[in-house]
């Protein structure tokens, strides 16, 4: 009588043996899963979707720019290239960033921070506009707020994706992971 308590409690715990044994593994499993679909996120958006759209604001930026590099700015030439070019192409660099779909939260939230650093950007430029315009230096006040506000956030996204990076063994390519301040670092 003995032996059969004792084999079948021997049973008992071989049977839950196998059964936490396979909750496990389908945790792992799920974990790998979710991990897999966190790289893909990651890599999709940041070395793939990003670079595709980044002419636009390339080119906005370097418009931008372009004006505090010299002492002698033409103002009625820098407004209309604001106006006629930078701005409507950093409008729609933003609108191709809003569009770009993601499916993790961790990279939502990357693409918030790039996406409101970008939105400053737009928003600087806009004030610097208008400063020209109106001949309102105090735009100009608000305008390098708002890059210094940019420059914030774009930090924020390279510390996020770094360590989203380190934490996944993932690469990063092109100017996503490097420091990208300098390309908003022209003060009006």
């Amino acid at each position: 009588m003995m032996k059969k308590k004792f084999y079948i409690i021997a049973i008992m715990t071989f049977i839950l043996c196998l059964f936490t044994g396979c909750g496990k593994k389908k945790e792992e499993a799920a974990d790998d899963n979710s991990n897999s679909a966190l790289k893909d996120d990651i890599v999709e958006f940041v070395n793939n979707k990003l670079p595709a759209i980044e002419g636009d604001r390339e080119n906005a930026i370097a418009i931008y720019n372009s004006y505090f590099e010299t002492d002698d700015v033409n103002l009625e030439q820098f407004s209309s290239d604001l106006q006629g070019t930078a701005i409507p192409q950093m409008q729609n660099y933003i609108n191709s960033l809003t569009a770009i779909e993601v499916s993790t939260d961790e990279v939502k939230n990357l693409k918030d921070l790039y996406l409101q650093s970008a939105q400053k950007q737009l928003d600087a430029m806009n004030k610097v506009a208008a400063a020209i315009n109106e001949e309102n230096p105090d735009y100009l006040t608000e305008a390098d707020s708002l890059i210094k506000e940019s420059e914030d956030l774009i930090l924020q996204y390279q510390t996020q994706l770094r360590t989203l990076a380190l934490d996944n063994d993932i690469v990063i390519n092109g100017s996503f992971n490097e420091d990208v301040s300098s390309e908003t670092d022209a003060t009006p």
